[in-house]
């Protein structure tokens, strides 16, 4: 019985001898990791160098929140010119051409002002028409009945 007692003892110890061994390495892997990270530093510590870190992400990141308000700001002063609101009706100009290749394109911006394209389509030739539009109605010329249907589409989405 003594015997065996030895034996767990010395296994323990050859285990434990192994752990240490084991932790040794790691523990001088770490330290070639610190070293690397603090080689060049000379009189400053991590610390500072941390902190000094962090200070500089932060001000990149006040500039570039900076810069992306100011560039929302310049899109939103944009944003109701752009033409947002199109309204399309095709159809059949003539009798004798099928298919509905005539069409009328309303496009509007936020204030209701844009134009009409409308594309006439015959068996021999084409024809394309604009006409302006201010505050959601045409603004010299009469418009077809297509051209109002396309207009109503078009101001119904805004």
């Amino acid at each position: 019985m003594d015997q065996y007692l030895i034996y767990a003892g010395v296994g323990l110890g050859a285990i434990s001898f192994l752990m240490i061994i084991v932790d040794h390495l790691r523990l001088n892997s770490a330290v070639k990791k610190y070293r690397q990270l603090i080689k060049g530093l000379s009189e400053r510590n991590v610390e500072d160098l941390m902190i000094s870190y962090a200070k500089g992400l932060e001000d990149i990141k006040q500039d570039l929140s900076d810069n992306i308000q100011k560039r929302l700001e310049v899109l939103e002063h944009k944003l109701p010119s752009c033409l947002r609101k199109v309204g399309m009706v095709t159809y059949n100009a003539f009798n004798n051409v099928g298919n509905n290749m005539s069409f009328s394109i309303a496009a509007l911006d936020d204030n209701d002002d844009g134009y009409i394209l409308t594309g006439i389509y015959t068996r021999e030739n084409s024809y394309i028409y604009a006409k302006q539009i201010r505050k959601g109605q045409p603004a010299d010329k009469e418009l077809s009945k297509e051209e109002k249907d396309a207009l109503g589409r078009a101001l119904a989405k805004g």
